[in-house]
């Protein structure tokens, strides 16, 4: 997909870099930047000084793609005010966390107005905001699609074309899929991570190393993002905790009977899988 016009609501963190990135890979594109925040356009218009910044709807009108950066809980109400300056050949995508409350808000409103696609980077940081965006943030990075069985084939196509020449690699999932590993891959680590900072507490940091810069980096995020997107997708980020609690209640075991066997297993195993992980 080369996009002509390209328009970007709410650019945090994941649509600023959207923004930064695209303004390489089509750069004869017309860039139009919305956000609801008068104060927030100054530092977004200095580092995309060629883009239309600014808060009126109607600069999106003729938007090949349009692209969400708002949360999930924002994304029906910004796409109703959307609606006027769209068209049925207009690409329409998002960057939530949670997909299954975006699709049940989001498609219905958008069927025979749009064409709509979910979408979901598994890029980003600790930091938030348009402050923290990079223009190189999507480089070999996942990024989930997730179609429909309604959803055309050309649509499918358009939206991972775009994700590839932000240089993602794409992969495509069903809704409830998405929300299921997710859930284990991003949801609960941070949940985790959130826990293993509070238990560690204070006293301790002085000590700390990378093993636990590594694993606690991310609870450095922001609170009430997180807490939206943990209760977003709460049913499988609840069996992601039973799952966890079934493995630490293992370990438990193992540590209360002196069990060398079976606590050396348990780690070789974890060990084995996370030596798997492809590389970035």
């Amino acid at each position: 997909m080369k996009p002509a016009k390209i328009s970007i609501l709410a650019p945090g963190l994941l649509g600023g870099s959207v923004a930064l990135a695209a303004t390489q890979a089509f750069p004869k594109a017309e860039l139009v930047i919305w956000s609801r925040r008068k104060e927030s356009l100054a530092p977004i218009h200095q580092a995309l000084p060629k883009a239309k910044v600014g808060t009126d709807w109607s600069a999106v009108a003729g938007s090949d793609l349009v692209l969400l950066g708002a949360p999930a809980s924002a994304l029906s109400s910004l796409v109703r005010s959307l609606l006027p300056h769209l068209s049925t050949h207009t690409l329409v995508t998002d960057v939530a966390s949670v997909k299954a409350p975006v699709e049940k808000d989001v498609a219905p409103l958008l069927q025979g107005r749009a064409r709509w696609i979910g979408s979901h980077p598994m890029a980003g940081s600790e930091d938030s905001g348009f402050a923290a965006a990079r223009a190189d943030l999507f480089q070999k990075a996942t990024i989930i699609l997730t179609p429909t069985s309604s959803t055309p084939a050309p649509t499918i196509h358009d939206a991972a074309g775009f994700w590839k020449s932000l240089g993602g690699r794409v992969v495509e999932l069903a809704v409830e899929e998405h929300d299921r590993l997710v859930s284990r891959i991003s949801h609960l680590p941070h949940a985790l991570a959130a826990t293993l900072v509070r238990a560690a507490g204070l006293a301790a940091l002085p000590l700390a190393g990378s093993g636990y810069r590594d694993t606690t980096r991310v609870a450095a995020g922001p609170a009430a993002m997180w807490a939206e997107i943990l209760l977003g997708n709460r049913r499988e980020v609840l069996a992601s905790l039973a799952e966890f609690r079934t493995g630490l209640q293992k370990l438990e075991k193992a540590l209360a009977n002196q069990d060398a066997a079976t606590l050396t297993k348990f780690l070789e195993e974890a060990a084995e899988i996370r030596r798997t992980l492809p590389s970035p």
